[in-house]
């Protein structure tokens, strides 16, 4: 594959473009949308949004390019495989560029991205031999008839803007190492980072076609993300699970998921549990799944807690985009709400009318709420943004409530064994549990 040009410009005027032409979906509807840059303000060029016509059609695309794709044998599969993760090694600068320009994220979250990345392309090909070993002797292959090789030869994944990176290699590996096509939804915001992707994926010696990209759109313009994903799910063999999928079980646009929980023991360390908070609280802001804006503190501990978080916070500076003005004026009216509720603030300091500072400002300073009362079903839901509500406990009980109501990710700081824990949270949306680290987004292992 050709070096990949490394200025902003060029990469956002010849690679995605190019990505763009060769990446075997042709939209009919005429539908494009621009996209800013997060940090110049500079548009990209117009990303062309997917159609139901467009969708059926790289189904169809993809099931040709599967078929060669399957038939190169699993060595040359992993061989090139193996090829894309050393190539998107090699252009950390340009994704990193991408992640800042196009996803928003700051370097501390554009580097955090990078590693959890990293981390996936590296392991991905090492588990893909055992796994391929294990399917072969598997004892139920004889009950399976002349469907046990069957593979989904076009397979749906997610990109999730939380995790802009990350989430595409996490949707697309399995499926392109066992031998299948994979179609990837992304928003407008992430098509760029997904586009770069699959280029570089062609580059190292995918067929065309193998890994296309589907961006899309509103309602009026292209198809949304709900009405995109039914087309595609009825029309394609599999659906690639997601970290934290949305939902849209009610009408109208998808509702935010639920807070990802941080919780600090009676036995656990203040110092670290601040520090962890921090980065979970206010380094992802606005990002879905990946922020962790609950934090649940024993009684005995929130002094101590409190004070070393404030001194945490107020040293971080935050850089991350919120998605939208929405966000951030959503984000002060619900602020401002739960302070004349009585929940006390420690940033940022507010005078006696307790406001917050004037929403003009593009990207809000920090905010850290202790919260005097626990939490329960008619609690409105925690907003996107740099924001971190506190509350306190002081009987287990209480931490197993606020789990009830929290997302797929928790992180305990404590000293009793996860073996102990593990099994209360049985019953529990918590999927992946961390001790003493905040919680990280991603599919288990």
């Amino acid at each position: 594959m050709p070096p990949l040009p490394y200025t902003y410009e060029e990469l956002l005027g010849a690679t995605v473009a190019e990505a763009l032409a060769a990446d075997g979906f042709a939209p009919t509807s005429n539908c494009h949308v621009t996209v800013h840059s997060a940090l110049s303000g500079r548009p990209l060029p117009p990303l062309a949004l997917c159609s139901a016509a467009d969708a059926r059609q790289a189904v169809t695309h993809g099931r040709e390019a599967g078929g060669l794709w399957s038939a190169a044998g699993a060595a040359a599969r992993l061989t090139a495989v193996t090829r894309l993760r050393k190539d998107v090694c090699a252009g950390r600068a340009v994704f990193l560029r991408v992640l800042r320009h196009c996803a928003g994220l700051g370097a501390a979250d554009a580097a955090e991205e990078w590693r959890e990345t990293e981390r996936l392309l590296r392991h991905a090909p090492k588990g893909f031999v055992p796994a391929m070993r294990w399917w072969r002797r598997a004892p139920y292959r004889a009950y399976a008839g002349e469907h046990a090789d069957v593979v989904p030869s076009v397979t749906v994944s997610y990109g999730d803007d939380a995790r802009p990176l990350a989430s595409l290699f996490e949707g697309a590996l399995p499926t392109l190492l066992n031998g299948g096509a994979v179609i990837t939804e992304v928003s407008a915001r992430s098509a760029p980072v997904a586009l770069v992707a699959a280029a570089m994926a062609r580059g190292a010696g995918l067929p065309p076609r193998v890994w296309q990209v589907a961006v899309r759109g509103e309602a009026t313009n292209g198809l949304s993300g709900s009405a995109l994903r039914a087309v595609l799910a009825e029309h394609a063999d599999a659906v690639a699970p997601l970290c934290c999928p949305p939902d849209t079980s009610g009408p109208g646009r998808a509702r935010p998921r639920p807070p990802s929980l941080l919780v600090l023991r009676h036995d656990g360390s203040a110092r670290a549990a601040a520090r962890g908070a921090v980065q979970a609280c206010f380094a992802r802001a606005g990002r879905g799944c990946a922020a962790t804006p609950l934090v649940a503190v024993h009684a005995s501990r929130a002094t101590d807690f409190l004070e070393n978080f404030r001194r945490e916070a107020a040293a971080f500076t935050y850089t991350t985009a919120l998605p939208d003005d929405h966000h951030l004026a959503r984000l002060t009216d619900w602020t401002n709400t739960y302070v004349a509720a009585g929940a006390r603030s420690l940033l940022p300091d507010r005078h006696a009318a307790g406001r917050l500072p004037d929403v003009a400002l593009p990207v809000p300073a920090p905010v850290l709420l202790v919260d005097p009362a626990a939490l329960n079903d008619s609690r409105p839901e925690i907003p996107l943004g740099p924001i971190a509500l506190v509350t306190r406990f002081t009987h287990w009980a209480e931490v197993l409530d606020h789990a009830r109501h929290s997302g797929h990710h928790l992180g305990i700081f404590t000293r009793t064994q996860l073996s102990q824990l593990a099994p209360q949270f049985a019953a529990l949306p918590a999927r992946s549990i961390h001790l003493n680290q905040p919680p990280r987004a991603g599919l288990l292992p």
